[in-house]
């Protein structure tokens, strides 16, 4: 049997990349293996969601000086990196004279060292030359994990529109918006009182967050997000991973990015060392991603592939009561729903890309 390391950081790529791919390798005769990389987004939660995906439990993550001065190689036939710095990829490849596989959306740093790249969009010309040699396009593995999402949602009879609400895979934000989800979600049920409100906790989440989050007009649930969302008609959401679930699902909703939370958004790298410094960091980190946000394009993944605003974004100074209003005037605009859904029906979403990067690394593994 073949033998394959998969490497992955945050949240979102643990769960919606490396959840699917393992069964895929499995159908092709690989054994996986799974090493987390350091992630700023990290919910505190991946050690143990991971050990629950292959056998043999998952390490907490490492640095990137202890991948490259470790000397455990584990005599892998092939690695795989889903997300994170590509130095632990090439450390990883090294070590065991194996090929290194990427799965990415876009360019990143140090590409063009790596054996096979595979990514989810046909939009090959944002890559180099000598990665474009490389690619293979086989679409979202986001799409796989929502797939996998079964079961059924028992949303309340009578009961309408259905609102979904996602507050985030970090415990730290999660906690920081429940007043200004609390406060959005009652201005909703003001305005729609037959309205059903749930919000959608991260299977990185604690399992008393439940009863934390229960009020007289939200419902907050655990359930796989697939599963809520084939019943749903809107949702509030940050950007991340759940604009392409909402894209899939066909649900419209609107991409909020309040400043009041600027302080608790983690920055990578020096950035992220400025921001946490005592008394100032905060401060800090504020005020370099207010200056950032002129510059910052689409921050949905539905707008960013396709090169305009099909999914709202609200950014900047914005109060609960704003972010109520505006969906409550979109769930009133049956134009402007179906004009959404149309925008999110031109996003590719063939499901499969698991079994296609399987197939072709079991072609090129030996």
């Amino acid at each position: 049997m073949k033998r394959i390391l998969l490497l992955a950081n945050g949240p979102g790529e643990l769960w919606c990349w490396v959840r699917p791919m393992i069964p895929a390798l499995g159908e092709r005769g690989f054994e996986a293996s799974l090493r987390l990389l350091p992630c700023q987004y990290a919910s505190g939660k991946e050690k143990d969601i991971a050990g629950g995906m292959v056998e043999g439990g998952v390490e907490p993550p490492m640095s990137v000086f202890a991948a490259l001065a470790g000397k455990r190689g584990g005599g892998y036939d092939a690695v795989l990196q889903l997300g994170g710095d590509l130095l632990f990829g090439l450390a990883f490849s090294a070590r065991n004279r194996a090929p290194l596989f990427c799965y990415t959306y876009a360019p990143k740093p140090l590409l063009n060292r790596c054996d096979g790249v595979f990514s989810a969009f046909d939009g090959a010309c944002q890559f180099g030359g000598a990665v474009r040699d490389k690619l293979l396009v086989v679409g979202d593995l986001v799409a796989d994990a929502l797939a996998m999402d079964g079961g059924e949602f028992r949303w309340t009879p009578g009961r309408s529109p259905r609102i979904v609400l996602f507050p985030g895979s970090r415990g730290e934000i999660r906690s920081a918006a429940l007043p200004f989800i609390t406060e959005l979600a009652g201005r909703i049920k003001e305005r729609l009182p037959q309205s059903e409100i749930v919000v959608v906790l991260s299977p990185f989440s604690e399992p008393w967050e439940e009863g934390k989050w229960k009020s007289p007009c939200l419902r907050a649930v655990a359930a796989p997000t697939g599963s809520i969302l084939k019943g749903a008609d809107f949702a509030v959401t940050q950007p991340g991973t759940n604009t392409l679930e909402l894209a899939y699902s066909l649900v419209p909703g609107i991409v909020v990015v309040p400043f009041a939370f600027l302080r608790r958004i983690p920055l990578p790298g020096f950035l992220g060392l400025l921001g946490s410094l005592p008394v100032a960091g905060p401060a800090l980190k504020e005020r370099i991603l207010r200056r950032r946000n002129g510059d910052k394009g689409f921050l949905a993944w539905p707008n960013r592939i396709a090169g305009r605003e099909v999914m709202p974004e609200m950014v900047g100074d914005i109060t609960a009561a704003d972010v109520a209003d505006r969906a409550v005037a979109l769930l009133g605009d049956e134009a402007g729903l179906r004009e959404i859904r149309a925008g999110l029906e031109k996003i590719p979403r063939s499901p499969g890309a698991a079994g296609r990067i399987a197939v072709r690394l079991s072609g090129l593994v030996g």
